[in-house]
């Protein structure tokens, strides 16, 4: 008798996981203030932000993995400016997937690639990659353009469309979403819309039929755009400076997210790839710094 209420137990957890699906995070823009940033903007607990958005995701017992898109830290060529990613990433029992911001090449690429390559191990020949989690591919791209060589340009914009191409043709591969750091639609003030990225990520994510969000972040808010039936999303709140945004008559593009406040607010978020359906979900940090509430949930369906 307990080994058959054992059984069903078991049974029950197994169903109750499937229903709920992989469960992944995103997180961008972690990087400490630097005191000239201050005079044009104002430092509102940024590095407390930090701090807690860590340990609500180190605390977090059901994702399978982190995602950050940039930015990790403030000078990449320091070793001391790593220490609050390092400190968090000692206390972190899922593995974390990067990808190359603006501020982790300063202020010496040549001194900042290294600090970056021994935290993350096989980014010592390219900086772009592909994980495949459940039946739903992450494609991660470098959007550094000023870093890049022309022959790396080249080599990732190959890659990129044989990817694109190969998980299209996928039967096992349901859906595809693109991340970077630089975003190729913001109303960020202080940051423009990455016309680079728009040519060479963009341009070929348009053309797929499994591509269904691209999600970046540099610009320091959380926005939401949708072109031609996809999704865009800007997660950068995840303790940089926040950015004051164009809204309303001022907005370069028709932002989705239903609160037109600016700035916005410190966040991470959640993915959770169920048989159906993608379901992204914004964890903002309250005001008053006491815990974490839901501010948007974008479901986007999936044919299998």
């Amino acid at each position: 008798m307990r080994q058959l209420l054992f059984l069903l137990f078991c049974a029950s957890v197994i169903g109750i996981a499937q229903q709920e699906g992989e469960r992944i995070l995103f997180v961008s823009d972690t990087q400490q203030p630097l005191w000239i940033e201050t005079f044009r903007l104002r430092d509102t607990g940024n590095e407390q932000a930090t701090r807690l958005i860590y340990s609500a995701i180190a605390n977090d017992s059901s994702a399978a993995m982190l995602f950050h898109l940039g930015d990790i830290t403030a000078i990449g060529m320091f070793d001391a400016y790593w220490e609050p990613f390092d400190d968090f990433q000692s206390h972190l029992r899922i593995p974390v997937h990067p990808v190359l911001g603006n501020h982790d090449y300063f202020f010496i690429a040549g001194l900042a690639l290294p600090q970056f390559q021994k935290r993350f191990h096989g980014f010592s020949t390219t900086t772009w990659y592909t994980t495949v989690i459940n039946h739903v591919a992450v494609i991660a791209l470098n959007s550094n353009e000023s870093q890049l060589t022309d022959e790396e340009k080249m080599l990732q914009r190959r890659w990129y469309h044989e990817q694109l191409w190969n998980l299209n043709a996928d039967s096992t591969v349901s859906a595809i979403i693109v991340v970077c750091h630089h975003s190729p639609f913001t109303n960020s003030t202080i940051v423009s819309p990455n016309k680079f990225v728009q040519h060479e990520f963009v341009t070929p994510f348009m053309m797929y039929d499994k591509c269904k969000i691209f999600i970046s972040g540099h610009a320091h808010a959380y926005e939401h755009f949708r072109k031609n039936g996809k999704e865009f999303l800007v997660i950068g709140g995840g303790g940089g400076l926040l950015h004051p945004l164009m809204t309303g008559a001022d907005e370069r593009f028709q932002d989705l997210f239903s609160r037109t406040i600016s700035p916005r607010f410190f966040h991470y978020s959640e993915c959770t790839i169920q048989k159906d359906t993608i379901r992204f979900t914004v964890k903002a940090l309250r005001p008053d710094f006491t815990g974490f509430e839901t501010a948007d949930v974008v479901s986007v369906p999936i044919a299998r």
